[in-house]
């Protein structure tokens, strides 16, 4: 996939099928938007892309924007695992913001893509005047301009409401795995950088790979049976969701600790320092708890191996 960073970086395509929004999480409802945008693009010999935002909406307009489900960097992976060919990330910028539908579609739709069809969410707006599926104006707008348009209707959960990243954010804060796998459509996972971390584990003899997760929101603290996923080759794994024990002593005063996750990957023995690593939550092994001493830590970390490795090899996961 073709990604495209900022206004002044303009994709050399013409006649491309889009669509767009912030997509946090690419959830359920996001992917049946990315799926009939893939094949209506198919069908019509164009070019799939979408057109996202760098930073999440609310950050312009309200000054706060909620924790993310998934980072820029995250969502465009999962994208490009939905069949988009190009990507088109934009500064949500304050004169961004003020751009009426029209002229947003005028500008960036025709004048600066010329596309052939343009595909909505249920819930998909755009423009200040927050133009959307349900607007009597859109239609009549999108003749004009010499685009077609497709709605397409809410996906729901089974309680019969639409699936939201607001309730996946709620799940997965209250540790409910199944609920948020559901309305996401794939397990629960974070993606971030393999950092440098305080080598405790390797020290444990269980070398750890420490994945700065950025905003991106996180089960709740505790050990879990992971898959490790590293240039699309997936392994098995424990994890543990905490923060560092304590903050540098430059650090800022307030400050508050590092949250990381520290990943486990049986029987591997790479440097990975520096790549981007997805780690796929697969179930809760306990809660994080103190022990008398290191020995006490390592005996836990063994059998925490052996139900994860159990519980990966159920579902079919060499380990």
């Amino acid at each position: 996939m073709d990604i495209f960073l900022g206004q002044a970086h303009v994709p050399p395509v013409r006649g491309a099928v889009v669509t767009i929004g912030t997509f946090d999480g690419v959830h359920s409802g996001h992917q049946a938007v990315l799926k009939h945008l893939v094949e209506w693009a198919g069908a019509s010999g164009a070019p799939a892309g979408v057109l996202t935002f760098g930073q999440h909406p609310r950050q312009i307009l309200d000054g706060r924007a909620p924790d993310l489900l998934t980072s820029v960097e995250h969502r465009l992976k999962l994208f490009e695992r939905m069949g988009v060919q190009f990507a088109w990330v934009l500064d949500f910028t304050p004169e961004l913001s003020r751009m009426k539908a029209a002229e947003f579609a005028a500008e960036f739709f025709v004048g600066r893509l010329g596309i052939k069809g343009l595909m909505l969410g249920f819930d998909s707006r755009f423009g200040c005047d927050r133009m959307g599926s349900d607007s009597p104006e859109l239609p009549p707008m999108a003749r004009s301009l010499g685009f077609d348009v497709r709605c397409l209707k809410p996906v729901l959960t089974p309680n019969g409401e639409p699936i939201s990243s607001t309730l996946i954010r709620e799940a997965i804060w209250e540790g409910r795995l199944r609920d948020a796998e559901a309305m996401l459509g794939r397990r629960v996972s974070v993606y971030g950088t393999v950092i440098h971390g305080e080598a405790r584990g390797r020290r444990l003899g269980y070398r750890t790979a420490n994945v700065d997760l950025g905003r991106e929101i996180r089960p709740p603290f505790g050990v879990y049976a992971t898959l490790a996923e590293l240039d699309g080759e997936r392994f098995g794994s424990v994890s543990n969701v905490g923060y560092r024990p304590t903050v540098s002593k430059d650090a800022t005063p307030g400050a508050k600790p590092d949250l990381l996750i520290e990943t486990h990957i049986f029987d591997f023995d790479r440097d990975i320092y520096g790549q981007k690593m997805e780690v796929h939550f697969v179930e809760k092994l306990r809660d994080e708890r103190r022990f008398p001493d290191v020995q006490a830590l390592a005996d836990q970390i063994r059998r925490d191996e052996a139900k994860a490795r159990g519980i990966l090899r159920a579902l079919g996961v060499a380990v």
